[in-house]
């Protein structure tokens, strides 16, 4: 008998494991202005059975992205766990890209703030879907990269006009 075939439906969430979740939201919900949508502390059996590994216990902080997903911050109390490579170039290195409507004022927020970032926002010029993007690369506490991008205006790019 045949099954049903299974295929990936949609972006649920991103989880990004911090060495201090307080530092990080600080982060996330203070210099993004990102919503935390729960926080809390868990252990036990399931979490022990989903790791494969026993007496775990993290806390975690789950932060709104919009259209029902989540950015879900996670600090692991036990086992404690050692920092990693995140360089841009290392292979097997990731980043979380988040939409934003304001990259300049952004920018000097992050800046004023001594987050660490890595340019001024940068036109792309590109042909295709990221023609017009305005983006820059922020680091947040734990050395992951952050790329924040600002898309151009739909209406401005194709010339459509709003009737005014």
């Amino acid at each position: 008998m045949n099954s049903p075939r299974t295929h990936v439906s949609g972006f649920d969430h991103v989880s990004v494991t911090t060495s201090d979740l307080d530092a990080s939201v600080a982060f996330y919900a203070g210099h993004l202005e990102m919503t935390v949508l729960d926080s809390g502390e868990s252990e036990g059996s399931a979490l022990d059975e989903l790791l494969g590994i026993e007496d775990v216990r993290i806390r975690f902080a789950d932060l709104d992205l919009g259209e029902g997903r989540v950015l879900e911050l996670i600090e692991f109390v036990q086992p404690t766990g050692t920092p990693v490579s995140k360089e841009q170039w290392d292979p097997g290195a990731t980043h979380i890209g988040l939409r934003v409507s304001d990259i300049d004022s952004l920018h000097d927020r992050l800046r004023d703030g001594g987050v660490r970032v890595i340019s001024k926002p940068v036109r792309l010029t590109e042909e295709g879907a990221w023609d017009e993007a305005r983006v820059l690369y922020a680091i947040d506490p734990d050395g992951t990269w952050v790329e924040l991008v600002q898309r151009p205006d739909v209406t401005q790019k194709s010339g459509i006009s709003d009737g005014a």
